[in-house]
């Protein structure tokens, strides 16, 4: 078996079905990160991008896994910091050989930042988390009598604030699934990038690279059935008061941007517009919507399920795999540690360099 090193843009029409074949045999490989439509966005969007392709001897492919070759000592998940998910396409009994695809793809080591659990990336992951997934195959009440009974009240407090909301402004509240209404596309940009500065967050959007990423994400035909964009607006008063977008692939999505109008807050418009969709998606034949990692109360609340990830490397040769390896044995060290809050800074240290290192453009440069 060889690995190649192929430009997203260059996969083979074979290459494109096989891959979608092995997305479709595995339910965990449910996630829009995982495509290749995902790939060949990000590497629109910058140079670097690249796919290892595990072949046999007549050419046919057996796995795929995506990066960023930020530079030869480590390459990153295609997508960066705006990637949730990371995997190697494959069979799960293809038993093909990890540690082939960094000397193919010309880099000291594959760094994951959120590598699936249940995959054939696990062995090389160091750490444990896990994206909360809101699973709706037995349709919109199944899933609401399912967290009822679980103990959450979350979808019958936001049900009751849509009501009020409602009765308050006489009925001048409307919700919009599956929307193309750029405009409010472009108002959530604009509040999400008046939050990051508020709160000192990192404003992705000034990147040219990742704001491409989403514009293109959005502008994706309505009728692709593969990927794209999924916007979901609530409205008062006609204008946007809480706007979600999700990226989608097949039966999935996957919650990628939300923000609302401040002077709704006491409202719950963020909760309503969530519940809401997943009821649009459940009535138009979606199966799930991941709501990613993080320890959100409002994602615990409304999940019924996780998919558990863990940040590693896979490691090829040289100083570069050397250096990463020390850096997690030190974090584990001060995890273990009695020392409050200083336990965790190991992880944020790393977590930031990471989203630093993906940031970085590499303005158009072949790799």
């Amino acid at each position: 078996m060889r690995v190649d090193s192929v430009q997203p843009g260059e996969l083979a029409d074979g290459d494109i079905a096989a891959w979608r074949d092995l997305l479709a045999a595995d339910l965990e490989l449910s996630s829009p990160y995982l495509t290749p439509d995902w790939a060949q966005l990000v590497a629109r969007n910058r140079a670097d991008v690249r796919v290892a392709v595990w072949r046999d001897d007549a050419g046919k492919p057996h796995g795929f896994l995506p990066v960023q070759r930020t530079s030869a000592y480590a390459a990153l998940p295609a997508g960066g910091p705006v990637c949730d998910y990371q995997a190697l396409i494959a069979a799960k009994d293809a038993g093909l050989d990890l540690a082939q695809a960094a000397p193919a793809l010309g880099v000291g080591r594959i760094d994951l930042t959120a590598g699936l659990r249940n995959n054939a990336v696990a062995p090389v992951l160091m750490t444990h988390d896990a994206g909360h997934v809101v699973r709706f195959a037995e349709g919109w009440q199944g899933w609401c009598e399912a967290r009822q009974a679980a103990g959450s009240k979350t979808i019958a407090r936001t049900r009751k604030k849509l009501s009020k909301l409602t009765r308050d402004l006489g009925g001048d509240v409307s919700f919009e699934a599956f929307s193309r209404d750029s405009e409010a596309f472009e108002t959530l940009i604009r509040w999400k990038r008046e939050q990051m500065r508020r709160t000192g967050v990192t404003d992705l959007f000034e990147h040219a690279w990742i704001d491409g990423i989403i514009r293109g994400a959005f502008a994706a035909p309505a009728d692709d059935p593969h990927f794209g964009g999924a916007l979901f607006v609530l409205r008062v008063k006609g204008e946007p008061a809480a706007v979600l977008f999700c990226l989608r692939a097949g039966k999935s999505l996957h919650a990628w941007y939300v923000a609302h109008d401040a002077q709704w807050s006491g409202h719950s418009p963020g909760l309503i517009v969530f519940v809401e969709a997943i009821r649009a998606a459940a009535d138009a034949g979606y199966a799930e919507m991941d709501l990613g990692p993080g320890d959100y109360q409002f994602k615990e609340s409304l999940a019924n399920d996780s998919r558990p990830i863990g940040a590693g490397f896979i490691a090829g040769n040289g100083l570069s795999a050397a250096l990463k390896g020390a850096q997690f044995q030190i974090r584990a060290l001060v995890e273990g540690l009695p020392v409050g809050r200083a336990r965790h800074w190991p992880a944020k240290a790393m977590r930031r360099l990471d989203v630093a290192r993906g940031l970085s453009s590499p303005h158009n440069r072949a790799a």
